[in-house]
């Protein structure tokens, strides 16, 4: 049975925050907002090294911080605790993404690093994702579901979607917006905590939600939410 590993690691921690710190593009959400852990000054470097330079700064900031100590103590605590209560729906997820997507879980573990940063980015090259310590329990399972989701439709679908002339940001758009399916009624017990998504993927969301209604067969799905997002021209 697929399992999900915790795990905290300064470089990938450090890799989170220059991520969103190069990246203003964040579907709607705030820039400013998902950065305010970084002093001015540091920002400042991030933005005028390369991203491995820029890496590497914020790794010596995080492993210079003074309050480090005291940080890790919160974040091991909320490991522990995210791992008990994720290990109580951990089969029943996995059961159901897989029904849902009509495809076995690609993978035997998958990652999970904790972040002192604001926002989970993931890699898909390498299968592992982030939460943050500074989320709820219940956010924090919503975030491992969402981007478990993500990780195993990409695995599946994009080359799919390709196939059928979608381009980089029209796969984004698609897979963000597909986890409007993480609230419906096959995951409750699951979650707690609604998954809302990005403020640019709200219309395509409601578009994708009345045709899953209508027709819940992802393999059908995905041929009626394609010919929606090409007529909306997305």
């Amino acid at each position: 049975m697929p399992r999900v590993n915790f795990k905290y690691n300064v470089k990938k921690d450090a890799w989170s925050w220059v991520v969103v710190a190069k990246d203003k593009n964040l579907w709607g959400l705030s820039w400013r907002d998902q950065i305010a852990h970084i002093p001015d000054e540091l920002l400042g470097k991030i933005k005028e090294a390369s991203f491995s330079q820029a890496q590497k700064i914020v790794e010596e900031y995080i492993k210079k911080d003074k309050r480090k100590e005291y940080k890790n103590m919160f974040l091991y605590s909320e490991m522990d605790i995210l791992e008990r209560s994720w290990r109580t729906v951990e089969k029943k997820y996995f059961k159901v993404l897989s029904k849902i997507t009509q495809k076995p879980i690609f993978l035997d573990k998958f990652n999970c690093y904790f972040t002192t940063g604001l926002m989970c980015p993931y890699n898909e090259r390498e299968n592992w994702f982030m939460v943050s310590m500074w989320h709820g329990i219940p956010f924090s399972i919503t975030t491992i579901c969402h981007e478990i989701f993500h990780l195993q439709f990409l695995h599946y679908y994009k080359e799919y979607l390709r196939k059928k002339g979608f381009k980089k940001d029209q796969i984004e758009k698609f897979k963000e917006a597909l986890t409007f399916m993480l609230n419906e009624e096959e995951f409750s017990g699951i979650i707690l905590c609604e998954d809302a998504g990005y403020p640019d993927h709200q219309k395509l969301r409601k578009k994708m939600l009345k045709i899953w209604r209508k027709e819940k067969n992802f393999q059908k799905f995905m041929e009626r939410a394609i010919v929606e997002m090409k007529q909306a021209k997305v």
